[in-house]
């Protein structure tokens, strides 16, 4: 069992070109939804083109500028089996609905509309061999490499993307601020990022040619030594960026959640996974000098650093968001930080790990404040250096889904900001009962959903129904190894209940208390120190709490000090 890591548009996509009526009926095609930034289609009355198409043009370009005060039109032309059609290039496409408003209200236009993006339509199914392993990316249900049994839907839903032929694209890039990325393996190669000043000839000329400060940086910066060899030694950046960005649909091995990215491989973590403040700070800076999009950042540790919070801080004011790990120490990050992921700056996003069966993973860090959303995270595969593959478990893992997620999202609509970003992957979110009291989003990032900007149904009863009632459970203090205890709690005529941890202190990872219904489903469960914690809701009027040690450690124990109960029935958003 692979041991949890430390923890570390102007895109167009694929145009469908069409030479006659029957070639285009054969081929199921649709619209994704986006449109080639910039650029607008206007159909034209036929008397106006008949008597001076040239005037027409004339008027549209002098009617755009004017709506946009002035602002550049860059072409106008006729299409060339129809000249009363024209495409339009503008030069801002935030000002397209501003330039269809105001053609549409004159006379000689028929139609104004974006120039919309269409793609062939397929199942989304990648030819990746080891597609089937990837349960975080499409659950059905199978095991994991520990023979778990997974629970169908637990996954980040990306397939639906896919189907509609969001797949990423190259014009995006997350740098991966790890321990490298192995540039030869073959679903990475390809989506590996190429600073283009600095290739092919360039390449080994000893000089800065871009002039960023760093002489022949062609795929990134190595910080630990000191040069441009950002070639991976470990594996866990190796890991992370097959997740993000294995190259999709190429019949080797795996895919990522994009099937185009561009990869920058920024290292400051040695052979043995270590790094330095100095080594996080210059990856972080020299990431944001390459204009990077996204930084995803699988590693964490140390204490509180002004000086790195000031290099987030910039990043933020780039606009770049940045991903980041939660931790693997079980503990609540509302109480005890984690750092990188717990500084209090706006375009962070920090991540937790569950399993195949929607639960929280047992080495997950957590918190309703400062965790804001969780991915996939135990038992992962993807690639590692010299063109392998392995499992990897660790809130490293959970990171790069969501990274992935969110260049998903940036490709589609590069206008979004990081506000925009981190405001829709925690509301799109979808709900899973036990990550309410765990993370801010509380469930799991959903890609199509994030992509589409579609906030799920909820199912919660409204907070201000639940009642406060007296009931006291407790352990012994220290309680015994080797015990399964459960207690009841019941309240007749609830519709729901739910308990008030107002103490827990059980050895973490293996000692455990969880939250049942009376079937047997676990709703909840808290391991090491969780003091003044409310359970996830069980429907009905009972709930089992459960006690599990093992043969060794024997710390203080539980003590719940209320239940809450709602005895009338009222559904939240």
């Amino acid at each position: 069992m692979a041991r949890p890591v430390s923890f570390f548009k102007v895109a167009v996509g694929l145009l469908v070109l069409f030479t006659g009526i029957d070639v285009f009926a054969a081929i199921n095609v649709r619209v994704a939804g986006g449109h080639v930034p910039g650029q607008l289609v206007v159909k034209l009355r036929d008397d106006m083109v008949k008597s001076d198409v040239f005037r027409t043009q004339g008027l549209m370009i002098s009617k755009i500028r004017r709506a946009l005060g002035n602002a550049s039109v860059l072409d106008v032309k006729p299409f060339s089996t129809d000249k009363t059609l024209h495409l339009v290039k503008i030069a801002d496409d935030r000002r397209m609905r501003d330039v269809i408003r105001s053609l549409k209200e004159e006379s000689y236009v028929l139609f104004a509309e974006p120039n919309f993006i269409y793609r062939a339509f397929d199942d989304g199914i990648p030819n990746d061999p080891d597609f089937s392993k990837l349960w975080g990316l499409r659950n059905t249900g199978q095991t994991d490499s520990e023979a778990q049994v997974g629970k169908a839907g637990a996954d980040i839903n990306v397939l639906p993307l896919w189907q509609k032929g969001i797949r990423g694209s190259k014009k995006v890039l997350v740098a991966v601020i790890d321990t490298g990325i192995d540039w030869d393996h073959p679903d990475l190669k390809a989506n590996l990022y190429t600073n283009t000043k600095e290739a092919d000839a360039n390449s080994s000329n000893g000089k800065d040619d871009d002039g960023n400060g760093f002489i022949d940086d062609v795929h990134g910066w190595d910080f630990y030594s000191g040069s441009n060899k950002s070639r991976d030694d470990h594996n866990h950046g190796t890991h992370v960026s097959g997740t993000i960005g294995a190259v999709g649909n190429d019949g080797v091995g795996i895919v990522g959640v994009n099937w185009e990215a561009s990869l920058i491989p920024v290292k400051f973590l040695s052979a043995d996974g270590g790094g330095t403040l100095q080594g996080a700070v210059e990856s972080i800076n020299y990431a944001r000098l390459m204009k990077a999009n996204i930084m995803s950042n699988s590693w964490g540790g140390g204490g509180f650093s002004d000086i790195m919070k000031q290099a987030i801080e910039a990043t933020r004011d780039a606009g770049i968001v940045f991903v980041a790990a939660a931790g693997n120490e079980s503990n609540n990050n509302d109480r005890s930080p984690v750092y990188p992921a717990t500084y209090d700056v706006e375009n962070i996003v920090s991540v937790a790990a569950t399993d195949n069966q929607d639960k929280i993973a047992s080495f997950s860090n957590f918190g309703s404040k400062t965790v804001h959303v969780a991915a996939p995270g135990v038992r992962i595969y993807s690639s590692i250096r010299d063109g392998k593959y392995d499992f990897f478990s660790g809130t490293s893992m959970a990171t790069p889904h969501v990274s992935g997620v969110i260049a998903l999202m940036l490709a589609e609509n590069q206008d979004l900001t990081y506000k925009d970003v981190k405001e829709r992957l925690t509301r799109t979110s979808r709900p899973v009962r036990g990550l309410k009291n765990r993370v801010m989003s509380k469930g799991i990032v959903n890609a199509y959903n994030a992509v589409h900007d579609i906030m799920p149904p909820s199912d919660d009863p409204d907070e201000s129904l639940w009642k406060d009632v007296a009931r006291t459970i407790e352990s012994q203090h220290p309680y015994l190894q080797n015990q399964n205890l459960t207690f009841t709690v019941e309240h007749p005529g609830a519709k729901y209940l739910r308990i008030h941890i107002a103490k827990l202190n059980v050895e973490q990872g293996y000692d455990m208390l969880t939250i049942e219904t009376p079937d047997g489903e676990i709703i909840d469960e808290f391991t090491g120190s969780a003091d003044d914690q409310m359970s996830g809701y069980v429907k009905g009027d009972k709930l089992i709490v459960r006690l599990k040690t093992d043969s060794s450690v024997e710390e203080w124990g539980f003590l719940i000090d209320k239940m809450q109960v709602i005895t009338s029935v009222s559904v939240g958003r």
